[in-house]
């Protein structure tokens, strides 16, 4: 049998030497990350300021000073071109008076002119039906805005639900 005897060399553990624990690392890539990540944060930081639009709810902005004298106006459409236009006080409807496209203008500034001295108009909510189209919409908020009325909001529609399908059965499926 043969046996290995132990030398003083490279790898020998009896030499008492420790390894030097000093590393060089390479700080240049980890200062052009962070550089980077600053960059990329102060241009993000920047551009959300630049880009924020600025705008005012129709409900729930007023204090609760302002909400005695203030009315709201609900503008709901019959059709493409009949308006319904429904003067509420504190949810209550007060007046309620029927407008076409062409007469709406008219028909906001009589109201506008009943209201000397029982308050002002604070909030509009436009209600549209499923016949009227966008350029329909933007035509009656540009009306109202001539009319300095500038809190705006339109209440969603419900998506029409198809009565294609016969009862019980998923549409495109018919009986065969």
């Amino acid at each position: 049998m043969a046996s290995a005897s132990a030398t003083s060399g490279s790898g020998g553990g009896g030499s008492g030497r420790r390894k030097s624990l000093d590393a060089e690392i390479n700080l240049v890539p980890f200062i052009d990350l962070l550089s980077m990540c600053i960059c990329f944060l102060l241009m993000t930081a920047v551009w959300t300021q630049l880009s924020a639009v600025q705008v005012k709810q129709a409900n729930g902005t007023e204090g609760a000073a302002d909400t005695a004298k203030s009315l709201d106006l609900d503008v709901k459409f019959v059709s493409p071109e009949h308006l319904a236009l429904t003067l509420k006080k504190s949810g209550k409807s007060m007046q309620t008076v029927e407008s076409t496209m062409a007469d709406l203008n008219a028909t906001i500034q009589g109201i506008q002119a009943g209201l000397s001295g029982k308050g002002e108009i604070a909030a509009v909510m436009i209600t549209p039906n499923h016949g009227v189209d966008y350029g329909t919409m933007v035509t009656v908020m540009d009306t109202l805005r001539r009319n300095r009325l500038v809190n705006l909001g339109v209440v969603p529609v419900q998506p029409q639900q198809s009565t294609s399908g016969s009862a019980g059965q998923s549409p495109g499926t018919g009986a065969e």
